[in-house]
This record gives structure tokens, sequence and C-alpha cells, in this order.
């Protein structure tokens, strides 16, 4: 069994045995350093090739190593991700094996269940892995299956989107605009319009909208885009006034199609569930890293194209907020490409996944592309890929089509000798083709460490991990307001001028509409802290039931979500006002209660953050506390990344001479022995030196030297047979075979202390928090506040102004 927690924190992928053409041999572990995958990678091969064990595979390394993933699932495959089982007993994989198959093979489920638990663990175990790697890999990261549009998984909320960029997004005229008619393209084609974004005058208002509310900072949704059609913001469109270059009647049809959208009981899905923030995606609230899976296989094409076009566009948006990186971050994996990266045409995702591709190595987003159809993929895209994964391919177009993608990134290309590996390839079996090693190289791929049973159903996700669901439960009215609604009165009560009084504008048009009283209290708080340059200020507005008691306990406050400006200083007509407290119709002013809200304020609001003392690492104030573990993650990354540096520089070197040493040493043999290169080859070689050539380069461990190395040493007894310098010679080169395992074994140790040292999990988040003085709690304000109800079968329910 080998040793794999050693490469485990050394940022190596263990993807599987390198095969020696000639020989077709499998024994040297095929290590691959997870930063290479900056440059992105590709995955192809035709059916059966074994491209999504593959891509499995390189997802659980990911998963083991920490780093958060992003899954778009087209077919349904990768699902099969939250089937590991460390166990690997029958019971876990009865649930998920085919009884079809059972009684196909002439056995009851249990039975097959027995078989394919027992060959799980073997396969497991002749790839050098078992049960205690399942559970490192699903103790580091938590795997979440997302289904858009479907409540089977965890929904997305993906219709309350169009959220606005950053500032230095916004900045970027051109990525802006990519953004923006992406959006737009795939929403539209959601109502069956395919819009032209230079000729359509949907595309072009939908775009002019977006790009003004995004300007002012302000966020949309579907509901406010509607609006927005129906009463535009804008005097003009280009030249021409928006009634002339789309007029109202026919804006009308528009914002009815859009309506369809939020009215259809299909899409309710696409308004509940997580909203589509990467962060949330990316890590838990606690800070752990996700793998998080969007399984789109149930979707139809238009509403495939919306969600990924929506999601490629947040992750945009996400990664332009992000500070540079050099390691490997996240990394984002799509199983099947084809149709939404073409050569020719240009469907709403495509721009999106190019910027990606152009943009994303410099934060540390690594991409990784699957398809079986490579003439399917876009050229411009392919000259992006840095690694490249070929499985089994069908035609000779399609390796035609590969090597032009692999030779517009490569400065070194021998297309002959490509063309001669990817010919007569098996299952399972791939070449590497990497800008980052000197020369291609052969694998088969290891043994999964998910179950891989296949597509799930939507049934199968909803037993997997049943979707959340909102109870709709309504908000509670005043405690008292039950006891006060008999006695309506037409008019709110006369109170006196000291007090003032506010409505919430009623947000349905209604014939009969009756108010209940709630206090209003809003104030200011500043948080000042001049050694860490912290000047926030907060603004407080809550609303407290009305009590028959005079005294006022603002600890029962609660946040209310309504903008101040959006109030009435005037009482709507035709409505009913329920009574008021008596003490209330006493009082000349509130400045009681004013000043009571004051001294809460002061006592109970802080500003809360989190530290790292042994980093001094703070939180910034707004930032959650899953950004911040993952700031911390990453400033632990980038720490390590460059003690690792350091330690392989200083050891390169002594790799370098060792090998000069190594070289000096075969030449004097071959000079001994003249029949050494006649002599068979041996690849047995340790994961040592596996990992010595993971980092340092295939040139920097001689394959052919510890080759022959091993060869002689297991043939000593001819060796007694051999004159005295040939002896000398081998044992010469044998020892410095040593001495390089050695060095490796050293370094691997010292590579092993670092990742321990910059493990996010020795160092402790802690809280502090930063409180106001007495003087920054200031503008309090307490008023009478008049909010509707409705009244349904005699229950009276409270219209919440953020629903």
């Amino acid at each position: 069994m080998m040793d794999a927690a050693l490469f485990e924190k050394m940022d190596l992928f263990y993807l599987g045995r390198e095969i020696v053409p000639t020989t077709g041999a499998t024994d040297r572990p095929l290590l691959y350093r997870s930063r290479n995958l900056t440059t992105h990678g590709a995955i192809i091969g035709m059916t059966g090739s074994g491209k999504t064990g593959l891509g499995i595979s390189l997802i659980e390394e990911a998963a083991i190593d920490r780093i958060p993933v992003l899954v778009i699932d087209p077919k349904g495959d990768m699902g099969n991700l939250l089937l590991s089982f460390p166990d690997l007993a029958p019971d876990d994989f009865l649930p998920w094996v085919d009884e079809q198959q059972a009684g196909q093979e002439g056995m009851g489920r249990r039975q097959l269940a027995e078989q394919v638990a027992a060959a799980w663990a073997g396969g497991l175990r002749a790839w050098g892995q078992d049960g205690d790697r399942i559970r490192r890999m699903r103790e580091s990261a938590d795997f979440v299956l997302y289904t858009p549009g479907s409540t089977a998984g965890r929904p997305v909320s993906v219709l309350g989107s169009l959220d606005a960029p950053g500032a230095d997004l916004l900045a970027d005229t051109e990525t802006l605009a990519g953004l923006v008619n992406s959006a737009v393209s795939s929403l539209l084609a959601l109502v069956g319009i395919r819009a032209d974004p230079l000729k359509s005058r949907e595309h072009i208002l939908l775009s002019s909208l977006l790009l003004h509310s995004w300007r002012r900072g302000e966020d949309m949704d579907l509901e406010t885009l509607i609006s927005a059609v129906l009463r535009p913001p804008l005097d003009r469109i280009g030249v021409f006034p928006v009634d002339t270059f789309y007029p109202r009647q026919k804006r009308m049809a528009l914002a009815m199609q859009l309506n369809n959208i939020v009215a259809s009981p299909a899409f309710d899905a696409w308004s509940a569930g997580t909203p589509l923030r990467i962060d949330d995606f990316l890590y838990s609230p606690a800070g752990r890293p996700r793998v998080s899976i969007f399984s789109i296989a149930h979707l139809d094409d238009s509403q495939r194209m919306f969600f990924v076009t929506m999601l490629l566009g947040r992750l945009i948006s996400w990664m332009r907020r992000q500070e540079g990186a050099t390691g490997l971050r996240c990394l984002l994996y799509m199983d099947e490409i084809a149709g939404y990266f073409p050569p020719g045409a240009s469907p709403p995702a495509k721009r999106p996944m190019l910027m990606l591709l152009k943009q994303a190595r410099a934060y540390g987003l690594g991409i990784v592309l699957s398809t079986q159809n490579p003439v399917d993929l876009d050229y411009k895209g392919l000259a992006n890929i840095g690694t490249w994964f070929l499985g089994r391919l069908q035609t000779r177009q399609d390796q035609d089509r590969v090597l032009d993608g692999i030779a517009a990134g490569s400065a070194t290309f021998d297309r002959a000798g490509l063309r001669r590996l990817l010919a007569g390839m098996q299952g399972r079996n791939f070449l590497l083709h990497s800008a980052r090693r000197e020369e291609p190289v052969l694998f088969e791929s290891r043994w999964a460490l998910s179950y891989l049973k296949g597509p799930l159903s939507l049934a199968e996700i909803q037993r997997l991990q049943p979707g959340d669901r909102d109870t709709g439960a309504a908000p509670d009215l005043p405690p008292s307001a039950g006891a006060r609604a008999a006695a309506l009165r037409d008019t709110p009560p006369l109170l006196a001028e000291g007090i003032r009084q506010w409505f919430v504008p009623p947000p349905l048009a209604m014939e009969s509409l009756q108010y209940a009283p709630w206090l209003a209290g809003s104030a200011t708080v500043r948080f000042f802290n001049q050694r860490r340059g912290i000047d926030q200020q907060q603004e407080v507005l809550l609303r407290l039931p009305l009590q028959e008691s005079e005294r006022t306990e603002w600890s029962g406050a609660e946040e209310y979500p309504l903008d101040p400006s959006d109030l009435a200083a005037a009482p709507p007509t035709g409505a009913g006002f329920q009574a008021l407290p008596s003490w209330l119709g006493q009082r000349r002013h509130l400045k009681a209660e004013e000043k009571a809200l004051a001294d809460y304020l002061y006592h109970s609001r802080r500003l809360e953050l989190l530290r790292v003392e042994e980093l001094k690492l703070e939180s910034e104030p707004g930032e959650s506390e899953a950004a911040f573990r993952q700031r911390l993650a990453s400033v632990l990354r980038g720490k390590r990344e460059a003690e690792a540096a350091r330690l392989e520089e200083r050891y390169q070197k002594k790799q370098r001479q060792l090998t000069a040493r190594l070289e000096k040493a075969r030449a004097r043999l071959e000079k001994e022995e003249t029949d050494v290169k006649a002599r068979g080859m041996d690849t047995a070689l340790s994961f040592g030196v596996a990992i010595f050539g993971a980092l340092f380069g295939r040139k920097a461990v001689s394959v052919s030297t510890a080759s022959r190395t091993a060869r002689g040493m297991r043939s000593a007894g001819r060796l007694m047979k051999e004159k005295g310098d040939v002896q000398r010679a081998r044992a010469s080169l044998a020892r410095l075979e040593e001495d390089m395992e050695a060095l490796s074994l050293e370094l691997q140790g010292k590579l092993a202390a670092v990742a321990d040292r910059f493990d996010p999990e020795r160092y402790t988040v802690r809280r502090f928090a930063i409180t106001p003085r007495r003087s920054d709690v200031f503008d309090v304000q307490v008023s009478l506040l008049w909010e509707p109800v409705l009244d349904f079968s005699g229950a009276a329910f409270h219209l919440d102004p953020a629903g």
C-alpha cells in the first residue's frame, strides 16, 4: 500500500500509473501538480474511453487537497461523487445497484451489492488505495448536489440573480458588455426569442436597462426588469426616445412574455433555494471547501443554456474580486462542453467561457472541460488549454482537431509522435500532454474512490440528498393586534405633534385594508478604530410590537427591511386603523423611548470581526466567516507554496549535481560493459522517485539510469562472475541511485512538514468586536409605524415588505 498521505500534502494529484508504450507495463505512479491546471485542461475521449472516471478522480484529488470545485453536469454522471463509502460495506452499495442487472445475472440485489462492494474494495487495493483514503476525502470537503429548476436536490435561485458586478468589472467595458450580452441572450432564449444583439430591439432594450441599473450599483431581478420594461428609467435608447425606439404597446408584449416565466408554476423552483452566489458554492458557512455539483440533465436545452450562462457570469464577477494567485485556488469542471462552446455559432454561454479561459489563470481558477466530440470545440478556446488528457478517439478528424488545438498552445510539438501514441488506445488509457512537461506520457487512470453507478435520476437524487424546502410560514402579528383589531377607525388616532407617524404603502391594491400600529426606531451607529483603519457607520431600523404596558423593551425588536424613504407621511384613504394602547394617547413625545433605544444600541451593537493571531490576519467589516476562512486558506496556501518553492529550489540544485554524477557513472558502466544497452528495462520505480519527477520534470530523474540500476541490483548473482571494474561501476551506480532515492524521501518529509505547518486546521479563528462609544449612537428617532394587514378566513396576516 502506497503512502498517499505524503503526496496529498504536496499539491500532487494521483491520477493513475504510467504505461510503457512498448511493453504496456503500468508501474510508475502518475502524479500531476495541481497548479498546472491553472492553465486549464481538457479531457477528450469517445464513449467508453473512461473520461468520466478520470474526471471524477481528478475532482476527488482536488477535494482531498481541500480545493473547492464547481461541477457543471449536463449528463447526470457527476452525482456519483456523493456515492463514496469509506467502510466499503455491501449495505452502502445496496440502494444503488441496478436491480435489472441483478436479474440479468441471475442473482438478488443483495448478492449483487456484495459482489460490487468486494470488486470496489479489490479495485482500490490494486491501485494502492483503501477506505481510509475515501474517509480523508469526505473529511476534507463537503459534497453538495444542486438541481436548478427542481427541488429534487438543492434548488438554486437563479431568476433573482441579476446582481450588479463590482466596480472593477464595471470599469472593464468589454467584459461588462460580454456579461450583459450573454445574460440577456440566455434570458430571451427562455421565452423562445433568438435575438441578434445588434439588431434585436428586445435584446438592445434589456441590455440597456441592465447596464443602466448596474452602473448605478443597483441589483436587479426578473420582476424589477419587467417593471423597467414597462416604465423604463431611460429617456432614450441611442438617439431615439424610448417610445420611438420601442413603443409601449410592444414593450407590454415583451413584458408579458417575461412575466410568463415568473407566473409559470414550472419556474417556481428557479426562484427558490440557494442564491447564485459563488462564495456559497465554494465554501460552507463554517469555511469548509465544497464540491458543488450542478446537475442539469433534467432541463431542456434553453434552460440548460440559461443556467450555465448565469453561473459563468457570476463566476466572472466573483473572479474579478479576488486577489491574484499562483496556485490552484478553485476548479471549474464541465462534464460535457459540446453545444456550449462550438467553433462557429455563438450561444450565450460561449462568450463567458472564453473570458474565463483567457483570464482565470491570473486568479488561480482552473477550468477543466470534458467532451467526446472535439470537433464541437472552438479553436480559440483550445489555444488556452495547457493540459490535455486524450483518450480513445473515434475518427481521424477527431484526432486532427485535438492535435490542432495542442499545436496552437504548444511551443514543442511532435504531431507524428502523438498520433502514433493515440493509435490503439484502450479503455481508461490516456495520453497526457502538458505545457509543463517535457514529453507526453501514456497512463492508465486510477480506480475511482466514488462508486461509478452511472447517471442519477431526479428520484435517486431526492433519495440521496433531499432538497431544502421553505415552509413559507407567515410572520407573526404584534401580540396585542388581535385584541385591538375589532375596534377599527376610519382615520388614524390623533396624537401629539411630537409623535411622528409613518405609513407603509400597501403592496397590493385592496378594496378594504386595515392597519396595525408598531413602534419604529431608527438610528446611526458608528464603529471607529484608528489603529485598524475602521470607520464604519451602520444604519439601524427596528420595529417593536406595541404593548398595553408603557414599558418599552427594545431587546424584543426585529430588524425592519423597508427603506425609510418608501414610507408615507399621509394615511391612505379608505383604510381602517386599529386602536392604540391608552398610554400612547397621553404622551407628548417619545423621548423616553428614544433614550431607551440609544441605551439598547450602545450596549448591544457590535462590529463582529474575526482574527488569527499567529498570522496577524483579521477580517474586514462585512466579511462573512466563510469568506474570511476562504481568505485564510488562500493566505496559507500562498505561504506554503512560497516555502515549498524555496525548498524545491534548494533540493533541485542537489538533484542536478546527483544527476550529473549518475550520468557519469552510467557512461563509465557502459564503457566497461558493452552489452548494457541490450538488456531489458525495469520500470518499477518508487513513489519517491515519481514525486521527484513530478516536481522537477521527467528529465530530472533518468529513467534509464534508475532502471538499469534496479536491474543490476537484481542480478547480484551474475555480478560475481563479471570483472572487478564492472562490479565496482555497478556498485557505484547503485549507491548513487540510493542517494537519489534518499534525497527524494528527505524532500518529501520536509515538504510534508511545510504542509502541516500551513494547514488551516492548525489555526484557530477567534472572534472579537469593536463597540461604539455613547457619542457614536446618534440620529435616534422613535415613531409610530402603521403597517397593513390582510384578513383571510378570520385570521390576520401581516404583509411583510421584505417578501
